[in-house]
């Protein structure tokens, strides 16, 4: 098992978060996904490029479909994203 970074936990609170948010706005795929993302990054203990790739997916997503600036969740999800990048010590 890989060293579990110094941001995993205020990443997992942020997902954990959003993911209210996102079941309450009726962006079930969005909602569903990020869900998924955290019991794979739990799962895991520590974050790997496959978790950016999927949160990655997740914005994408709502970017494509419009629901991005609306939702409540984005800027959740966009401060996860930016904590899995300093994780993973890509330059943010």
């Amino acid at each position: 098992m890989a060293t579990r970074q110094p941001q995993f936990e205020e990443i997992i609170e942020l997902l954990s978060k959003a993911v209210p948010v996102l079941e309450s706005e009726g962006l079930d795929g969005s909602f569903r996904d990020t869900e998924k993302l955290i019991n794979r990054i739990n799962g895991m203990g520590s974050i790997i490029p496959s978790h950016k790739n999927g949160l990655y997916s997740v914005l994408r997503m709502m970017l494509e479909s419009n629901t991005y600036y609306d939702s409540k969740a984005g800027e959740l999800l966009e401060q996860a994203f930016v904590l899995i990048k300093e994780a993973l010590s890509e330059n943010v």
